[in-house]
């Protein structure tokens, strides 16, 4: 198993749970990938991917402006848990892999 693949997140937001998708796609040794949620599809920056291990930030249209938010997270099969960083600080995501 690898963290390339299709995921639905779970998270605690200022503005309520997000359930966003995250898609990680791995092109000839390169990752790159989506956050798509209720306010649209935004490509993730500074993708890293070390094993099961991923970081990346992505810029999150919100009611208040868009903002960069920074994420890391390790998968577990088809499990994911990690955190995220906002200028509200840290918060703890989970996401589950979608077939």
């Amino acid at each position: 198993m690898s963290v390339v693949g299709n995921w639905k997140l779970t998270m605690e937001t200022p503005f309520g749970v997000q359930t966003p998708s995250l898609a990680i796609k791995n092109d000839a040794g390169a990752h790159s990938g989506t956050l798509t949620g209720s306010a649209g599809t935004t490509p993730l920056e500074g993708l890293k991917v070390d094993g099961m291990t991923l970081s990346f930030s992505a810029k999150v249209p919100t009611p208040m402006g868009s903002f960069s938010i920074a994420f890391t997270a390790t998968a577990n099969g088809n499990e994911l848990k990690g955190e995220y960083e906002s200028m509200m600080g840290k918060t703890p995501f989970s996401g589950v892999r979608e077939a």
